[in-house]
C-alpha cells in the first residue's frame, strides 16, 4: 500500500514538474498541447484509480474519471499530430475524442456494464488501429529520429493503455496493479520530455517546395551526395521512376544501387524532404498540373492521369492535389484550360499586361 502510493505520488510529482517546465512553450506547439493533454489525461488516472478513490463517486471524481476514461481519443490526436507531416493532416483526429467522452460520462454516470463494455471497446479498437497506422507509416519516414520513436511508442505507450484496458474491463483491482500505474508514468514522462526537448531531428526541415527539380548543386554536398542527387534526379525526371504506384525507399534504393540509409538521409537532409510519400507526389503532381494543363489532352479522363502519373486510384490523387493547388483536379483543368483560351485571344501586349496583373490601359 505505502509503496503504491509513493509511486503515484512520485508520477504525479514528475508529470506536474515537466508540465511547469514545459509550459511556456507548451501553448505554441501543436505537438506540445497535445502532450499536455494527454499528461492531463495519466494525471486524472492517477487520481482516480487510487485505492479508497476507484469504488466512490464523488462529484469531483467525475471529471477526473471521464477524462481518465477518454485517453485513448487524446492518444490518437497526439500520435497523429507528432508522426504526420502537414500533407498527411488527419482532420478526424478529434473524433475519437469527441466519440470517447460521451461514452466515458455515460459510463461514469449510469455506471451502466453495458456503456462500460463500449467504452473500452472503443478504446482498445482505437489504440490497435492508431498503432498499427504508426507503424505502417514507419517505412516512408525519412526523419531518423522520428522513425525510431515510432518503435518505442508502439511497445511503450500502446501496450501500455491496452493492458490497462484489459485490466480495467476485466475486474482486476488496481491495487496490485503497480506495473500499470508505473507504466503509465513513464510514459507519460516520456511524452512530455520529447515535447519539451525534442530531437533536432523531429524540427520541420526546410522542405523543397515550388517544383519538383533535385537541386544537385548544393555547396554543403560532398561529392558522393552529389552524385547520389544527380543519379536521384536522373531516376526521378528522366526515367520517371514515380510512376510506379508501389515504389517506396527500399525499392529506389535498390534501382539506384545505394545502401537505403543513404537514400533516406540525402531525401530528408539534403533535399528537405520528411516524408517519402511527399517526395513521391512532389513529382507526380508536377505531371498532373502539366497534363490537365495541356489542351491537347483535355478529353484525357482525370483518372487516367492520375494512374498514369503513378496514383492506384482516384482518391489519394484528389486529396494531394486539392491539398497542393486548393482545386479539385477538375477545377484546376477548367481554370488552366480558360486561361489558355483566354491567352490564345489576347494580342501579344494584353497578353504580357494580363500576366504582369496590369490592365491594357495601364502604365
Amino acid at each position: 500500500m505505502l509503496l503504491e502510493t509513493g509511486l503515484r505520488g512520485a508520477a504525479l510529482a514528475l508529470l506536474g514538474l515537466l508540465a511547469i517546465i514545459g509550459l511556456p512553450g507548451t501553448l505554441r506547439s501543436p505537438i506540445g498541447r497535445a502532450t499536455l493533454l494527454f499528461d492531463l489525461c495519466v494525471i486524472a488516472f492517477l487520481i482516480e484509480t487510487a485505492p479508497g478513490l476507484h469504488e466512490g463517486l464523488a462529484w469531483w471524481i467525475i471529471p477526473l474519471r471521464i477524462l481518465s476514461n477518454s485517453i485513448a481519443g487524446i492518444f490518437v490526436v497526439w500520435a497523429e499530430t507528432v508522426f504526420s507531416d502537414a500533407s498527411e493532416a488527419t482532420p478526424w483526429r478529434w473524433a475519437v475524442f469527441v466519440a470517447v467522452v460521451p461514452l466515458a460520462a455515460v459510463a461514469t454516470l449510469s455506471g451502466s456494464s453495458l456503456a462500460w463494455d463500449a467504452t473500452h471497446a472503443v478504446t482498445l479498437i482505437a489504440v490497435v488501429i492508431e498503432t498499427a497506422r504508426v507503424l505502417a507509416g514507419r517505412k516512408a519516414d525519412l526523419v531518423e529520429g522520428r522513425r525510431r520513436f515510432r518503435i518505442i511508442f508502439a511497445c511503450a505507450v500502446g501496450l501500455v493503455i491496452l493492458a490497462t484496458t484489459v485490466l480495467d474491463a476485466a475486474g482486476v483491482r488496481w491495487l496490485p496493479g503497480l506495473s500499470a500505474v508505473l507504466g503509465l508514468a513513464i510514459v507519460a514522462a516520456m511524452t512530455r520530455l520529447r515535447a519539451v526537448m525534442p530531437e533536432p531531428t523531429l524540427e520541420p526541415a526546410p522542405a523543397a517546395r515550388g517544383g519538383a527539380t533535385i537541386p544537385i548543386a548544393a555547396t554543403d554536398m560532398s561529392a558522393e551526395e552529389r552524385q547520389l542527387a544527380e543519379r536521384l534526379r536522373r531516376a526521378m525526371e528522366q526515367d520517371r521512376a514515380y510512376r510506379d504506384p508501389d515504389l517506396s525507399v527500399d525499392r529506389l534504393a535498390e534501382r539506384l544501387g545505394v545502401p537505403e540509409y543513404r537514400l533516406r538521409r540525402t531525401i530528408n537532409q539534403r533535399l528537405g524532404y520528411r516524408n517519402f510519400t511527399d517526395f513521391v507526389n512532389e513529382h507526380r503532381l508536377k505531371e498532373a498540373r502539366e497534363a490537365l494543363s495541356d489542351p491537347a489532352q483535355s478529353r484525357v479522363p482525370v483518372l487516367t492521369i492520375a494512374l498514369d502519373a503513378g496514383w492506384g486510384s482516384i482518391g489519394p490523387f484528389n486529396r494531394a492535389f486539392k491539398g497542393q493547388t486548393g482545386h479539385t483536379p477538375t477545377e484546376f483543368r477548367r481554370r488552366a484550360l480558360a486561361d489558355f483560351a483566354i491567352g490564345d485571344i489576347l494580342p501579344v501586349s494584353a497578353r504580357s499586361d494580363a500576366t504582369s496583373g496590369k490592365t491594357p490601359t495601364s502604365a
